[in-house]
């Protein structure tokens, strides 16, 4: 048996029939779970992959082995018994104030379905799995799970490593792509407390060392070297630029959560209060999501918030400011 076959064989729809009892009586170990855990408890929680299109969650992943270990030339396959989950559907076009703001986090009811669609049901724990490679594409698992947390889902976890890392460790891959039948998730309260508002973070602006700004951008961004389409340049004033390629580590396996200690130090050497009241923001609460996973979940900071909108939103607004690029360093 060749090694890529040995890593492409499991049926999709074991952990449907096996789980269906037991799903609900686990509890996940924390925010990160690791493959192995994973591995040994398939049957007992819905896994979400947002790893990646369609054709990946169908493909068989292309592995070989170097000097006796594993090498995954390509990520690409899925844990077997996953969701697929399209990011694309993830994030919604939203009126606000009469303004039209990309990339917002979908109304109660239409989450509510499209989380259903996935085949999740009420009071079952989730793991999502994204494809491991980069912090973006990490950062489509923090966004997701700030979404399923915002509206009331308590007992989930992401896989540390995501997919590129459960390849890694050897464990098997799928690439059937099963009818879900849909589940009966519902879609509690809205926990406000992880949202920040355009108001609020006007607010943050105007009165200097009230919260936190945490900017969440590529440095490029940051310093208003390169600025996105539609938004103004340079960077919220006060905010502290903690930068994605900081929130992960790459040792060529995976792309992986540090631990608690550094983000700390990282958060510090930037001049962020770890426990201090934070608005984490970046273009439109993508890898912004990834910071407040970090500061919320990891470190602990149960005062950090996202804001949804970001600068897409915040710089439609007439008479908001940010900092001068030109003035920088001056």
């Amino acid at each position: 048996m060749s090694l890529k076959k040995r890593f492409v064989f499991v049926p999709v729809v074991f952990a449907v029939a096996m789980g269906a009892q037991s799903a609900f009586a686990l509890d996940v170990p924390g925010p990160l779970v690791d493959p192995a855990w994973l591995n040994a408890h398939l049957n007992d929680v819905k896994v979400l992959q947002i790893s990646g299109p369609m054709k990946a969650y169908t493909t068989a992943p292309e592995i070989k082995k170097e000097d006796g270990k594993i090498v995954v030339v390509d990520v690409s396959g899925h844990v077997p018994g996953a969701s697929f989950v399209d990011f694309k559907k993830v994030r919604v076009t939203r009126d606000v104030d009469g303004k039209q703001i990309k990339g917002m986090i979908p109304e109660k009811a239409a989450f509510e379905a499209l989380v259903q669609s996935w085949g999740v049901n009420k009071n079952e724990p989730i793991v999502i799995v994204p494809k491991g490679l980069s912090t973006p594409d990490v950062d489509e698992a923090t966004r997701l799970y700030w979404q399923l947390k915002y509206y009331g889902q308590k007992n989930m976890a992401i896989l540390n490593g995501g997919m590129a890392q459960w390849l890694a460790d050897g464990m098997p891959a799928a690439t059937e792509n099963a009818p879900v039948k849909p589940g009966n998730w519902v879609a509690t309260g809205e926990n406000k407390e992880i949202l920040a508002t355009y108001e609020q973070v006007k607010h943050a602006v105007d009165h200097p060392g009230s919260v936190q700004l945490a900017d969440a951008r590529p440095s490029n961004q940051y310093m208003g070297v390169f600025t996105k389409k539609g938004e103004k340049p340079g960077h919220l004033p006060g905010a502290k630029n903690m930068q994605p390629g900081l929130l992960t580590t790459a040792d060529g396996a995976s792309a992986r959560f540090l631990p608690k200690a550094s983000y700390v130090s990282m958060m510090k050497t930037v001049g962020l209060n770890p426990g201090k009241s934070t608005i984490d923001y970046c273009n439109t609460g993508h890898l912004a999501s990834g910071l407040w996973f970090v500061s919320h979940e990891i470190v602990g900071d149960k005062k950090a918030r996202l804001y949804d909108g970001s600068l897409v939103q915040y710089s439609m607004y007439n008479g908001v400011k940010t900092t001068d690029p030109a003035k920088l360093g001056k």
